[in-house]
Parts: C-alpha cells; sequence; structure tokens
C-alpha cells in the first residue's frame, strides 16, 4: 500500500470553537490543569498566508493543551475575512476541524495529496516552520494539517 504522508507521526488534533475563552475554561476545567493562554496568530506580514490561492489577512485565536503524546489546539477566528477556520466554522459548526501531521518535504507531500485529490487550501508560515491545510473531507471527513518545523 502506497503511503500518502511520508511521515506516520500525528502532532495535533485542533478543534473550531465560537468562544476562545469560554472553551478554553471549560477543557482547562475538564482536564483539571491550569488555563493556557489565548494567542493570536501573526500579522500577514509574517505568515504569508494564503487561502485558496489568494492572500488572506485572517487572525485566529488559539490556545493549546500539551499531553505526553499530541497537542490539543483550540481554534476561534478573530475576524469575518474569509480564511479555511471560519469557513469550516459556517459550514460544519464547532467541533473537529483537523489533525496535524509532522512534514518533511512540505512541497512532495502536498503535490502527492493534490494529485490523489487532495487540494492545498491554505498554508502560510510561522516562527520556526510552515503549514498547509489540505481538503481531504470528502475522502476522510475532515481537514488535514501539514506542519513543517526547520
Amino acid at each position: 500500500m502506497e503511503q500518502k504522508l511520508f511521515t506516520d507521526r500525528v502532532m495535533q488534533f485542533a478543534i473550531l470553537c465560537r468562544d476562545i475563552k469560554k472553551t478554553t475554561e471549560a477543557w482547562a476545567k475538564f482536564l483539571g490543569v491550569p488555563v493556557p493562554p489565548i494567542i493570536t496568530t501573526d500579522s500577514y506580514d509574517q505568515t504569508q498566508a494564503e487561502y485558496n490561492g489568494q492572500p488572506c489577512h485572517a487572525r485566529i485565536y488559539q490556545s493549546f493543551f500539551n499531553f505526553e503524546n499530541i497537542q490539543y489546539e483550540l481554534i476561534s477566528p478573530m475576524d469575518d475575512i474569509p480564511s479555511v477556520w471560519l469557513e469550516y466554522l459556517e459550514k460544519n459548526g464547532e467541533g473537529l476541524h483537523h489533525i496535524a501531521f509532522g512534514c518533511k518535504d512540505m512541497k512532495a507531500t502536498t503535490a502527492k495529496l493534490a494529485a490523489d485529490g487532495m487540494p492545498t487550501v491554505a498554508k502560510g508560515e510561522y516562527k520556526g516552520g510552515r503549514y498547509a491545510y489540505v481538503d481531504s473531507v470528502d475522502q476522510l471527513t475532515l481537514m488535514l494539517e501539514l506542519l513543517e518545523n526547520d
């Protein structure tokens, strides 16, 4: 069987929510851990983000719960600018958005997935690496995110 991702490292799963503060506090209480900080993504000049092939100036709130084997991310759009997060939230409501896999060769991996009918719909840079969201909903019922750290 042909490997699609060139990796077997699941790094994260992410939930979209409308109220990041309320949801972060609820999860912290449920898990019995301190409330993690809520952060905001960098602006376009740093991320060079794209959505559907166009520059994307949308930003999000994020909070992270780090477990021994995986990271749990909460995401909430900061604005009404079209983005991979806002579109999915409006279409599907709150809940699971993506599973993130570690990636060593973003270009080769995204090209392979696109050839298999799973195109990249959003991508950008972050301090220390890059990300890509792959539209795998029809095949896998959720979005994939690829994370390539330098």
